[in-house]
């Protein structure tokens, strides 16, 4: 009874044994970047079922001191493999944790690469607007100067008109009072027409002479 028993037990444990290799094998080959929840839980409920069954085969051992030396040495090698498999599946864990954790860091790395680059870019922009700001203000403030120095110019020009115009009105005043002035002023300016008229006949009397001749 034992005996069949524990070759019961032990085809269970064989069935586990080939579905853990086949479960392993899937989970070594998984994206970092995928859910594999699902696998885990497989493997780890495959693990959990041949340690029971490799703990009833013990207590089979334990109760029935006649098992055979084969039995004895397969029970050890279901023990190993369960040991082996019980390594490669914190091998991969630890594998897929360091490739996901390395993506991770890449991803936040280029996270902040974009962050300061969009930082970057919003600081010239605002380095830009301010730069132009200030252009338009010297601009503005050219302007004002210009406009400022139209102005103080044209009001010279205004003060200088009045200020010729008065010194006119003082001279013109002046002669009227002066005796005799009026008329001396009045016999040169007769006598410069007078000479101005003489001029202008002889000069006629030459273009004539000058056709005829």
């Amino acid at each position: 009874m034992s005996s069949s028993t524990f070759s019961q037990i032990r085809q269970q444990i064989i069935n586990y044994e080939k579905g853990t290799e086949s479960t392993l094998s899937k989970y070594s080959q998984i994206d970092p970047i995928d859910d594999e929840t699902e696998t885990t839980t497989k493997i780890e409920e495959l693990l959990e079922k041949r340690e029971g069954l490799i703990s009833k085969l013990n207590r089979i051992h334990e109760t029935d001191p006649s098992l055979s030396t084969s039995k004895l040495q397969q029970l050890s090698r279901h023990k190993e493999i369960l040991n082996d498999h019980k390594l490669q599946y914190v091998k991969i864990t630890d594998k897929l944790n360091e490739e996901r954790n390395k993506n991770n860091l890449l991803n936040n790395i280029h996270s902040d690469l974009n962050k300061r680059r969009e930082r970057e870019r919003e600081i010239n922009g605002n380095d830009y607007i301010n730069e132009e700001s200030q252009r338009v203000d010297s601009l503005n403030s050219f302007a004002d100067r210009l406009l400022n120095n139209a102005y103080l110019t044209r009001d010279e020009l205004l003060n200088q008109r009045q200020f010729l115009n008065n010194a006119s009105n003082s001279m013109l005043s002046m002669l009227q009072q002066v005796p005799g002035l009026n008329v001396l002023i009045s016999k040169i300016n007769s006598r410069r027409k007078r000479d101005t008229l003489i001029i202008a006949t002889v000069i006629s009397i030459c273009i004539v002479l000058l056709f005829f001749v």
